[in-house]
């Protein structure tokens, strides 16, 4: 597979608000963690995926449904303790437990190039400027991923892979 143009933004509280706000609720969750949406925010109206993806070794807490999860932790930050900690389930979880990027890139065809991407996705988040861009070849992310058994964290492979914005 060829490498793909890709952003990615390091997760923080405001940055979930801003998804809820901008794109709604998840099209989709998965028991490992991820979040997907698609939208057609591309340059030229081409259809985007955003993914929130978990840190490596993610379980999803005790008694949460996956499709709950987003709502579960919207929650939770509006009421996060002193120490960052908030509800999930029968647990206690801190935001960077649950999610430490969200990556965005073209969900059929490609984008005129990371530039164009960076610009799609600021316009969607409200002004918000990606942390990293550039050219990601998933295939391989996906491997690594599947070869550790979810023992490695995709988006900090993103994250050094890419370069700033």
């Amino acid at each position: 597979m060829a490498e793909v143009p890709t952003c990615a933004y390091r997760v923080d509280a405001e940055l979930v608000e801003l998804l809820d706000a901008q794109l709604g609720p998840p099209l989709d969750s998965y028991v490992r963690g991820w979040q997907v949406w698609l939208d057609d925010s591309g340059p030229d109206g081409e259809t985007l995926e955003w993914r929130l993806h978990p840190p490596a070794r993610f379980r999803m807490p005790r008694g949460v449904n996956p499709h709950d999860l987003f709502d579960v932790v919207l929650q939770g930050i509006a009421a996060e303790g002193e120490d960052g900690a908030f509800a999930a389930g029968g647990e206690q979880r801190r935001l960077d437990e649950v999610w430490e990027v969200l990556e965005v890139f073209p969900a059929f065809g490609l984008v005129p190039g990371p530039d164009g991407l960076v610009a799609a996705a600021t316009a969607a988040l409200d002004g918000r400027r990606p942390d990293v861009a550039g050219l990601a070849d998933h295939e391989r992310l996906g491997d690594l991923w599947k070869g550790k058994r979810g023992d490695f964290s995709v988006g900090r492979a993103l994250l050094a892979q890419l370069g700033p914005v």
